[in-house]
C-alpha cells in the first residue's frame, strides 16, 4: 500500500506497468563520517542513511497496441518532468517518495516498435519543519543566560600588556617598561 492509501499490485513505476521487467537494481547505503585527528588517525562519530536508489530496465512493445511503446515512453518522461514523488513496486519491495532521476533508451532498426528503457529513480527525504518563537528577553528569569542571541560585533582579546598613556610604549605587568 502506498502512503496515499492506494493498493498497488504488480510491479510498476509510478502507476506505469510494463509488459516485461528485465532487471531491477536496488541500492541502499549508509554513510559513516570520518574526521582526521592527531597524526592522521580518523575517527567516526556519526552515520546516516542515504536515499535509496533503484534502477529499472523494463520494456513494452507495440504488439500490446499500436503506439504503446511511444505512449509508455512519453508517460515515463512526464513522471520525470513533474518532479512529484511517486511509489514504485519492485519484486523486492515497495518504494515511496521516489523521483525519476533519469530515463534512457536506445532505438535501432530491431527495436523501432518496442521500448526497452532504463529508469533511474532516487528517494527524496521529505521533512516537516516548524518555527518556534522565543519570548522577549524582558520575560526571562536570567536573560543573560537564556535570552536570544544578539550580534555584538567583533570582540578584541584582552592583552596582558597595558598601554602606557603618556609614553606610547607598553608597561609589562609589575611595572617594567619596554
Amino acid at each position: 500500500m502506498s502512503t496515499n492509501g492506494t493498493v498497488i499490485t504488480g510491479r510498476n513505476l509510478g502507476g506505469l506497468q510494463f509488459a516485461v521487467v528485465v532487471e531491477e537494481q536496488h541500492e541502499d547505503k549508509l554513510t559513516i563520517t570520518e574526521h582526521p585527528v592527531e597524526q592522521g588517525a580518523k575517527i567516526n562519530d556519526h552515520a546516516y542513511v542515504m536515499p535509496a536508489t533503484v534502477t529499472i530496465r523494463a520494456g513494452v512493445s507495440d504488439t500490446a497496441g499500436e503506439g504503446k511503446a511511444r505512449e509508455m515512453y512519453d508517460k515515463l518522461l512526464d513522471l520525470m518532468r513533474k518532479r512529484e514523488p511517486i511509489s514504485i513496486v519492485t519484486g523486492k519491495r515497495l518504494y515511496d517518495n521516489m523521483l525519476v532521476e533519469g530515463v534512457s533508451c536506445t532505438t535501432d532498426k530491431a527495436t523501432e516498435k518496442a521500448l526497452l528503457v532504463t529508469a533511474n529513480c532516487k528517494e527524496v527525504i521529505i521533512v516537516r519543519t516548524q518555527t518556534a518563537s522565543v519570548p522577549p528577553r524582558s520575560r526571562h528569569k536570567n536573560a543573560a543566560k537564556t535570552g536570544g542571541v544578539s550580534d555584538k560585533g567583533q570582540k578584541q582579546p584582552n592583552s596582558i600588556l597595558n598601554a602606557s598613556a603618556g609614553s606610547g610604549g607598553y608597561t609589562r605587568p609589575g611595572g617594567a617598561a619596554n
